[in-house]
């Protein structure tokens, strides 16, 4: 089972090093053609940055601040004792925590809470479960009803993704002569965990009966992976394209390869329930049944490997450009560990050695477009991004530029309603850029605020 954290950890904590650019959220997280756009489609490799701006500045980890100056989130007073942060009178909230440190880029204003969960006259959080030979109802402490479809996250495995790795942590990306490019990445991610009914429960839940002779159980699924990779690819510019009534236009095409080395891995589904017997009654002596299967790997105990092709096209034609990358066009992965199995009749797993692989095409779809609109006053661009991967997500936003100024909106579906609002500024020698941002809390699915901050600096 601490197998099984490390992956996890390894996951979570490795998500805290990927942010979005200050700019960008001031934009609802809106991604503009650029280079800095070429993991997304590979032609962007070729295109001249600076067209639309850029996020210049280092983003300033403010959310640090929000750990140690909110007591809900702070993790200081484990140095003296774990018990400091487990005591019935510490204010330390896990949920808050885990919040805040996956948005180190970010001071969370709200931060999701398990407050509503917590019974006052304990302290602690409380989730009650009521079972009768008429019914099963899972409410607070309160007796108000709870939803138990609950994620975090969004899952990602061989399965569904086939060789499409989490966005990298961090990339290296290294021009090369004749039109080549090589960029190398750490990624850490596919973080997703969910906790929903099964049918069973599900329907005896909004029926308040329950039937004789069913199994009744909780359905846990969770996912993650870690590993490092190199992309090599190519991106050049064509000869232009004349558009009728348009003008020529400028068309650039590139292609990628990205080849992966994993490190950990944990794909999984598991269920706990019990069993009614012929009168639809729980037996309180009957053990639970536990069934289900978990395959991970871990350093030292299997590993993976991948490789897949991206492709890309771009055309700008008069301040306007428009682009579409696919990711994943062509996908390979294999990853060997240890598998888990539960089959019902015992708590204690089954453990083989395991493998999951997988082969074919599974695309991730990222278009995105911008233009300038001349003013008279100041410089207006707008744009727009649209996207699939393991779900599908839109942006549109815009920056209006007034001399050193730098005027920001924009709004989004991304797991979840968002919007941006962002400021800037230019001045000699740097840059500043701040934001305020949202995103879907963990969990209780709340939404929350942020700002977030970067400083650039030129010499």
């Amino acid at each position: 089972m601490r197998r099984l954290v490390w992956v996890v950890l390894i996951a979570t904590v490795g998500g805290l090093g990927f942010s979005q650019g200050v700019r960008s959220l001031g934009m609802a997280g809106l991604v503009l053609p650029g280079p800095g756009a070429a993991y997304l489609n590979p032609a962007y490799a070729a295109f001249p940055g600076g067209l639309y701006g850029a996020d210049q500045g280092f983003q300033l980890p403010i959310g640090l601040l929000g750990l140690v100056l909110r007591p809900e989130s702070n993790p200081l007073p484990a140095l003296g004792g774990l018990s400091n942060l487990t005591d019935e009178n510490s204010p330390f909230d896990l949920l808050s925590f885990y919040d805040q440190v996956t948005h180190l880029g970010e001071f969370l204003i709200n931060p999701a809470s398990s407050r509503a969960f917590i019974n006052p006259n304990t302290g602690y959080p409380e989730i009650q479960i009521k079972v009768s030979a008429s019914g099963i109802q899972i409410t607070d402490y309160q007796g108000n009803p709870i939803q138990l479809d609950l994620g975090l996250g969004t899952p990602t495995g061989v399965a569904s993704n086939k060789g499409l790795t989490p966005a990298p942590l961090f990339r290296i990306p290294v021009s090369l002569e004749n039109n080549l490019f090589l960029d190398f990445g750490l990624f850490a991610g596919g973080f997703g965990l969910g906790l929903s009914p099964n049918d069973s429960l599900r329907q005896a839940l909004q029926s308040g009966q329950l039937q004789p002779s069913t199994e009744y159980a909780l359905n846990l699924t969770g996912t993650a992976q870690a590993g490092i990779s190199v992309g090599f690819g190519y991106a050049t510019r064509l000869p232009d394209v004349p558009i009728p009534d348009f003008g020529p236009a400028k068309l650039y095409v590139g292609t990628r390869g990205e080849a992966f080395y994993g490190l950990a891995y944990l794909e999984g589904s598991f269920s706990a329930g019990v069993q009614t017997d012929a009168q639809g009654q729980f037996d309180p002596n009957q053990p639970p049944v536990y069934r289900g299967n978990v395959f991970y790997t871990i350093p030292g105990n299997g590993n993976g490997f991948g490789a897949r092709a991206d492709i890309g096209v771009v055309m700008e034609a008069q301040g306007t450009t428009v682009g579409l990358g696919i990711r994943n066009a062509l996908g390979f992965t294999r990853w060997s560990g240890t598998e888990l199995h539960w089959d019902g009749t015992s708590s204690n797993p089954i453990s083989a050695q395991g493998e999951r692989s997988s082969f074919g095409f599974v695309p991730a779809f990222f278009l995105n477009a911008a233009t300038r609109v001349p003013l008279e006053v100041g410089a207006l661009m707008v744009g727009g991004d649209l996207g699939y991967e393991s779900g599908l997500y839109g942006r549109v936003g815009g920056e209006f530029s007034l001399g050193p100024a730098r005027f920001r909106a924009g709004l989004g579906f991304d797991n979840g309603f968002r919007f941006g609002l962002g400021a800037g500024f230019v001045g000699p020698g740097f840059t500043l850029d701040a934001a305020l941002t949202t995103h879907r809390a963990p969990i209780v699915g709340n939404t929350v605020f942020g700002i977030a901050l970067s400083l650039g600096l030129g010499f």
